[in-house]
């Protein structure tokens, strides 16, 4: 239903978390008021409900998450569930967890063990892994975990057709989000460029004494709300983070896949993935010294057009959260 300060009552999960901040169950409906839907007044205007814990795994750019700043992407969870559904993550190893988010970690426990013996002397068929957003590392390898596997919504097609061919589920990595949470920022920066963790010192190295003016690299080792705000502010980006490309469409932002300078896990299944969810392919991956040594010819070249996620994909993805 719309609602514009008329009284009437937002019943659906993208309104109710454009206009009331976070999306509430479905016993509790939220008036409608009058407030920009931009998701200014997202912290502001919700009722206050009962936090619950979830038991969550997440990848960690150390042995376990949350004992040094984490990457971007990885880092996201925490706010989205916090904000969206009231709930404290309690982060696990793989084995205990009853959520699976954002990253490309449907394929992590295989990763980690790649021994049948390992997995079958562990199994918990008695309890339930949700997976909500997430994506395979690798083309090859399977979705293999001690616990019995749910399948509520995956990063994009190609995950889809690996996990659960035969299922009506809904597509997207839960950082499409972002923009419910924290609005665009007026543009400031020309291009912003975005390493990959892993490789973001040896990028800084190589060419942080020779960008153009008015471009600017970011580090994804940092506060994601500042981190999103970057990228939301800029008029270009230019990454080879998956997670730099989908929250530039996320908005609206025109995007560059970049190779990467050194090594990074995967096989690019990933970003093979979140291009059949986004409907084309990304540009790209180009070699930044092309970027360097040609920029302004470069950038008229190609087609970075954004591809936004419409209303619906994020309304199903809201509505296909497990514990809400």
């Amino acid at each position: 239903m719309a609602g514009s300060g008329d009284g009437q009552c937002y019943t659906s999960p993208i309104e109710r978390a454009q206009f009331s901040g976070r999306v509430t169950p479905k016993s509790i409906v939220v008036v409608g008021f009058n407030a920009p839907p931009d998701g200014r007044c997202f912290n502001r205007c919700a009722r206050k409900r009962a936090v619950r814990k979830i038991k969550v795994f997440s990848a960690s750019v150390t042995g376990q998450f949350g004992q040094s700043t984490e990457n971007f992407g990885d880092n996201l969870m925490t706010d989205i569930l916090r904000q969206f559904f009231a709930i404290e993550p309690e982060y696990v190893k793989p084995s205990s967890a009853e959520l699976i988010g954002i990253g490309s970690i449907i394929d992590a426990y295989y990763r980690r063990h790649r021994t049948g013996r390992y997995t079958f002397l562990r199994r918990k068929p008695w309890r339930t892994l949700h997976v909500w957003g997430s994506g395979f590392m690798n083309s090859d390898a399977p979705a293999l975990w001690p616990q019995r596997l749910k399948f509520d919504a995956v990063r994009g097609k190609l995950s889809q057709a690996k996990a659960a061919p035969d299922d009506d589920i809904a597509l997207g990595d839960p950082a499409i989000l972002l923009p419910l949470m924290w609005p665009k920022m007026q543009a400031r920066h020309r291009v912003t460029v975005i390493p990959h963790f892993a490789t973001h010192q040896t990028f800084v190295d190589e060419f942080a004494n020779c960008l153009p003016r008015h471009w600017s690299i970011l580090n994804l080792l940092g506060d994601p709300e500042t981190i999103a705000n970057e990228i939301s502010a800029s008029d270009l980006v230019v990454s080879s983070s998956l997670h730099g490309l989908i929250v530039a469409d996320d908005y609206g932002v025109p995007s560059c896949w970049m190779e990467p300078h050194g090594e990074i896990k995967g096989d690019g299944f990933k970003f093979a993935d979140y291009s059949s969810f986004r409907g084309r392919d990304l540009v790209g991956p180009i070699d930044f010294r092309d970027f360097v040594a040609s920029p302004e010819a470069v950038l008229q070249e190609a087609d970075y057009v954004p591809a936004v996620p419409s209303t619906e994909t994020l309304d199903k993805l809201l509505k296909a959260f497990p514990f809400a």
